[in-house]
């Protein structure tokens, strides 16, 4: 048996050509855990003839017959190639980005993760401001599994000397996040909406007093749409939603379709130019990125988005998550719901209790992250059927009502 932390392969009679796939999960990370042979949108078919619903992803979802048919037709011509040539994927890829992203938001550089294309829009902040050393943001936001997003996220640099070091702020004091952006601060990474928060709590006020204090300074605004974007918030993307622009936009693995790795990092063409116009773009490169494959997966993902109206859908997912899972708030673990489109979480009266929680989702076969604290995300894919997602919200419903009964009554703020 080898092994290592993403990745495991065991003696099974029936795994044949099964992809294999061992999640990390809170009650069911060992022999339990579901051996995956094939998934199609939220449902997962495991080789022991089990079935699993997935709200752990994130992602656009597997098997769309539109998407996978781009994918296998260009995989038939070229999957990787050199910068040398054009690429029509390629431009397909951009063109899409542009039509998707608000104007002026018309520069797109593709790569292989959202991390990635994070460490790109960082990069262009420092290169932007060679002098300045500080990136702000909030403190516990999840931003990636690179050094600067990593560090952004526990609120102090990783490694020594490293060329940005993090200013986080606690999320329930945003107003001293403006505060803080002055002429030391080279970028300041905010998600507009992510599991535990919801994208209305900071106001659009809020948002004119950053963009402000962004523009006094000329630190760089950067929107980390990883998760929201495309149509995750039930619209094209978050920055839709905003009183204000940021000057760098970055998307991550849900343009890939969970077939390939794709992230990308949009921007303007005046903020793009001040530090890459008539250089060599060597200055920053990736081995992988831009493919004609993951170009291709872009294209297609984008153009199903569009023509299967996925944002509508999750405006849906959204009304039908909080009419299953709001009467669990203050019955027993649950103090609160959130859903912002498919952005949909539970809060649970402590960290021990959400542990407990994702241990009964496990039992109920509905995969999820590890709790985040005492937050539980359910994120299903974009292209879920809906009797999937129903089934998926009547098995969190279930797995809620069961610790209402189990679970030590006492004293707890409750939300709605």
């Amino acid at each position: 048996m080898t092994t290592n932390s993403h990745l495991e392969t065991r003696d099974a009679p029936d795994l044949g050509d099964a992809a294999v796939v061992h999640r990390h999960l809170v009650g069911a990370p060992g022999p339990d855990a579901p051996v995956v042979r094939r998934q199609t949108g939220a449902r997962i078919e495991a080789v022991d003839g089990s079935s699993w619903l997935d709200a752990a992803s994130a992602g656009f979802g597997p098997g769309h017959p539109v998407v996978t048919g781009s994918l296998v037709e260009q995989a038939g011509r070229v999957a990787l190639s050199s910068r040398i040539l054009v690429s029509r994927p390629l431009a397909e890829a951009v063109t899409a980005l542009h039509q998707l992203c608000p104007d002026p938001l018309t520069v797109s550089y593709l790569c292989n993760s959202g991390a990635e294309a994070l460490d790109s829009a960082l990069k262009l902040a420092k290169g932007t401001h060679r002098s300045r050393r500080l990136v702000a943001g909030f403190a516990g936001a999840e931003h990636g599994t690179l050094v600067h997003g990593l560090s952004l996220t526990h609120g102090f640099p990783l490694l020594p000397d490293q060329p940005l070091s993090p200013v986080a702020v606690p999320r329930d004091r945003p107003d001293e996040l403006v505060e803080r952006i002055r002429d030391d601060v080279a970028a300041v990474v905010v998600a507009a909406a992510a599991p535990g928060y919801r994208l209305a709590e900071l106001s659009p006020q809020w948002w004119r007093r950053l963009r402000a204090a962004c523009d006094r300074s000329g630190t760089l605004l950067v929107l980390d749409e990883r998760l929201t974007g495309p149509a995750r918030l039930g619209t094209s993307l978050a920055a839709s939603q905003l009183p204000v622009l940021p000057d760098a936009l970055v998307l991550g693995e849900t343009l890939g379709a969970d077939a390939v790795p794709v992230g990308c990092l949009v921007t303007s063409r005046a903020t793009y130019d001040r530090v890459y116009a008539r250089r060599n773009p060597s200055l920053h490169g990736s081995t992988f990125g831009a493919n004609p494959l993951s170009s291709a997966a872009v294209a297609a993902v984008l153009r199903v988005s569009a023509d299967e109206r996925l944002a509508e859908r999750q405006r849906d997912v959204a009304g039908l998550a909080r009419s299953r899972l709001e009467p669990l708030v203050g019955t027993g673990t649950v103090t609160e719901v959130g859903a912002d489109g498919s952005l949909i979480w539970l809060r649970a009266v402590s960290p021990a209790a959400a542990r407990e929680l994702v241990t009964e989702l496990a039992g109920e076969r509905v995969l999820v992250r590890p709790p985040d604290g005492d937050v539980v995300a359910v994120l299903p894919p974009l292209t879920a059927a809906p009797d999937d997602v129903a089934e998926l919200l009547d098995r969190v419903a279930t797995a809620g009502d069961r610790l209402a009964t189990t679970w030590p009554d006492g004293q707890r703020e409750v939300r709605r």
